[in-house]
């Protein structure tokens, strides 16, 4: 784990991040306006490591209306590039927007950054838009958690969400490809993905899933199905536990953001297992476990 002197200052966020001067601008001609330079659009370029993936048609469509007839009201953030291009920090839905509405122009801030504070300065303009898709915003958690070496309570602390949301973002990447592009696709929502996640097979995962769209099943719907089907509580000969095991699990897992399994016994031992994906989730566990 790298010490808090060797990690990026994430914590003063965006405008700490998109501070200092202006890089040297390219070599070809740029016409300066209003603070921002006006480039040609064929020199700006998109950003491989975004953290948004999919972008709605008609959205941009309405965005480039838009820009068709007010033009860029906020410039494109960008970094200058060693061929004289510039990559995007922020932005992309201007520029395809833009490029839709046939603009050769467009204005740009540049700014100097390390490749690292680029990543970051994506993830953290992006998560706090309200219209990423779920699975775009675990990935971008993700990411900052194993490109930065942070634990999910770091994360949280930059982004200003509680640490259980990102461990509930986090758990989705678990779910099979497939549901995952259900996800993407908004046929089912986060709070159906937090109910399949606690199932253990993934064909049972699927196939819930599947039965949410086409009986266009409700969160509450889709819990008391699988619930129904006796499919996420284990069995067990205790009554107490028969009757209070599921419960217990989902208050515990909406309590700390972790996923959990507990089993019992017949002469009432079991045991409670704690769950976790990589080192930085250990990491914040133990850390969780010792300050109690």
């Amino acid at each position: 784990m790298a010490t808090s002197k060797n990690k990026p200052a994430l914590g003063k966020g965006m405008s700490a991040l998109l501070g200092g001067n202006a890089s040297p601008i390219a070599s070809f001609k740029a016409e300066e306006t209003n603070g921002s330079l006006l480039v040609p659009i064929s020199k700006v370029k998109a950003n491989k490591e975004q953290p948004r993936k999919i972008f709605k048609d008609k959205d941009i469509a309405e965005l480039s209306a838009s820009i068709k007839e007010n033009g860029i009201i906020q410039p494109l953030i960008v970094t200058l590039e060693e061929d004289n291009t510039y990559k995007l920090i922020s932005g992309e839905r201007r520029l395809r927007a833009s490029r839709l509405a046939g603009l050769d122009m467009v204005p740009i801030v540049v700014k100097k950054v390390s490749k690292k504070e680029l990543m970051a300065m994506a993830i953290i303009e992006n998560v706090q838009r309200s219209d990423l898709n779920c699975v775009e915003e675990a990935l971008a958690y993700y990411s900052l958690m194993n490109e930065f070496e942070l634990t999910q309570e770091e994360v949280a602390k930059q982004i200003g969400k509680e640490r259980s949301s990102i461990a509930n973002f986090l758990r989705i990447l678990k779910l099979p490809r497939e549901v995952i592009g259900l996800l993407q696709k908004e046929d089912i929502s986060f709070g159906h993905a937090k109910v399949l996640v606690s199932l253990k097979d993934d064909e049972a995962i699927k196939r819930f899933a599947r039965m949410a769209i086409d009986e266009n099943l409700s969160v509450r719907e889709l819990e008391r199905t699988i619930k129904a089907k006796k499919i996420k509580a284990p069995k067990t000969s205790n009554k107490f536990f028969d009757e209070k095991l599921d419960g217990i699990k989902q208050k515990l897992e909406k309590k700390t953001g972790y996923h959990f399994d507990l089993k019992t016994k017949n002469n009432g031992s079991g045991t409670i297992t704690l769950k976790y994906t990589n080192e930085a989730e250990f990491n914040d566990i133990y850390k969780y476990l010792m300050s109690k």
